[in-house]
């Protein structure tokens, strides 16, 4: 019985974490630092195992534009830390 309350808790976080949207996880800051950080932080979303998330990256703006690169950096490792803390949680 305490597997199956434990297995709907985190469910119910995944669903939750599902359907925020990318920009009420954007931090503040220049707007190709805020694209690259959204892009980021669905790859990072979808690398940890969300379905409901899909990598997005532009290979080309990342080279040529540092802001995106650091953004999508930094969106990838706080999305996907985030939810690999969630899928790890045990409640």
């Amino acid at each position: 019985m305490h597997t199956c309350r434990a297995l709907i808790v985190v469910l119910s976080s995944l669903s939750i974490a599902a359907c925020a949207t990318t920009m009420d996880r954007t931090p503040s800051g220049p707007p190709a630092y805020r694209e690259g950080f959204a892009a980021g932080c669905d790859s990072g979303y979808s690398a940890a195992g969300n379905i409901y998330y899909r990598f997005n990256k532009d290979p080309q703006r990342a080279i040529s534009d540092a802001m995106y690169a650091s953004g999508w950096n930094d969106g990838f490792a706080v999305c996907k830390g985030k939810y690999d803390n969630i899928v790890r949680s045990p409640y």
